[in-house]
């Protein structure tokens, strides 16, 4: 099928699903309120072009700023990408399980295509920033070759009340390796819809670095799909809520073969009267035998407003496997804020310490740059408080 005969069948499915709909499992139930005035900025969203000269690899609003084309790694537009044979157009996309992933999938207007190839080694981070001062909505697929290694840090910056949406499909070839950083900034988002499906073929790795400071409402979706035996894979995540805002986040393991290996870690830190609910869901199907798979997620609530919510969910169709789960919603404790001022700390420099050391197992193992940037950010949050 061509692309365009996909976004035309994509397109009904959006255009049949409703809003919120109700389901027997709660890893896939609504926990976000939408209106369809929330919706109609996606479905009219228009491409943008690009303002002047950018520096690295960068998108604005969804449109590929930067196209580098003849070079080891690949990037180019969506079409461009067709056109030459570096993928197909089934490639862009995956199932539809919601209403908001039905419309990135049929209404998208821009993307691009990112290509590692095969034995490509290199310790270079590839760096791309994601811009953005309106609505868009877009569509990319990452494509890593066989018998490779990369790292892809990509600063999703957006400004403006804006609605946004951001699909990505990420294919991790055999034998191959990727360490994968995604800082999100949407503040000053009405809605941001990101989706992150990232599909492992046999003895592939994979590192999800994770850090958001979402806007009024920001729905993220991971789904780490898991086709090949011997693939392992990580997600480590932190987010940050300061005054009202709202983050809905799903991280999906499925483990569909042999040998399989999953960690999922999150932590989140809640002040002012924001408010999140954290998905953990891992799925081990029957053939799936001699899996490990993992799941450990804390919420620290610094004040009486803020809202947090951990939501685990195994789906287990075998005997032959290794899978735990544990979750805590807590408020700062007071009495290791009470031992630290016992020992010469003010309130705020004890508060610090406290939230430093929850969020530090999520934050030093990247790179320095990233977790000062991040720890200044706690900083503020313990400002408002």
């Amino acid at each position: 099928m061509t692309l365009e005969d996909i976004i035309t069948e994509k397109k009904k499915i959006a255009d049949s699903l409703p809003i919120l709909s109700e389901h027997d499992s709660p890893s896939v139930k609504s926990y976000t309120a939408l209106k369809e005035n929330d919706l109609l900025p996606l479905l009219r969203s228009t491409r943008s072009g690009c303002p002047g000269m950018q520096r690295n690899i960068t998108t604005h609003n969804g449109s590929p700023c930067r196209l580098f084309g003849g070079g080891t790694v690949k990037f180019l537009s969506v079409s461009e990408a067709i056109s030459q044979r570096f993928m197909k157009a089934e490639d862009l996309f995956n199932d539809s399980y919601d209403k908001l992933s039905a419309i990135n999938q049929g209404y998208f207007n821009d993307g691009f295509y990112l290509g590692v190839p095969d034995k490509y080694q290199s310790d270079k981070m590839i760096n791309i920033l994601h811009t953005g001062d309106r609505d868009f909505n877009v569509r990319n697929l990452y494509s890593i070759g066989n018998n490779s290694s990369a790292k892809i840090l990509e600063n999703f910056v957006v400004t403006g009340n804006s609605s946004v949406s951001q699909g990505t499909v990420i294919r991790v070839g055999e034998n191959s390796s990727l360490d994968y950083f995604l800082l999100e900034d949407e503040e000053n988002t009405e809605l941001s819809y990101l989706e992150r499906t990232i599909i492992m073929e046999r003895y592939s790795t994979l590192k999800i670095h994770h850090l958001s400071l979402p806007g009024n409402k920001s729905i993220s979706r991971f789904r780490i799909v898991q086709i090949g035996e011997h693939a392992e894979s990580g997600y480590y995540g932190a987010a940050l809520g300061k005054k009202q805002e709202h983050l809905d986040l799903e991280v999906f393991t499925d483990h569909r073969a042999v040998h399989g290996k999953n960690d999922t870690a999150f932590k989140g830190i809640l002040g002012g009267k924001s408010s999140l609910i954290f998905r953990g869901f891992i799925r081990i199907e029957e053939k799936a035998l001699n899996v490990e798979s993992f799941l450990m997620a804390n919420l620290l609530l610094l004040t009486k407003e803020a809202v947090g919510n951990a939501l685990p969910v195994l789906e287990i169709f075998n005997g032959e496997v290794k899978a735990k789960h544990g979750e805590s919603v807590s408020n700062i404790s007071e009495e290791q804020i009470l031992y630290l001022m016992s020992r010469g700390l003010d309130l705020k420099t004890a508060k610090r310490a406290v939230i430093e050391g929850f969020i530090s197992p999520i934050i030093y193992p990247l790179p320095e740059d990233i977790s000062r940037k991040y720890l200044q950010i706690v900083e503020e949050v313990i400002g408002n408080d």
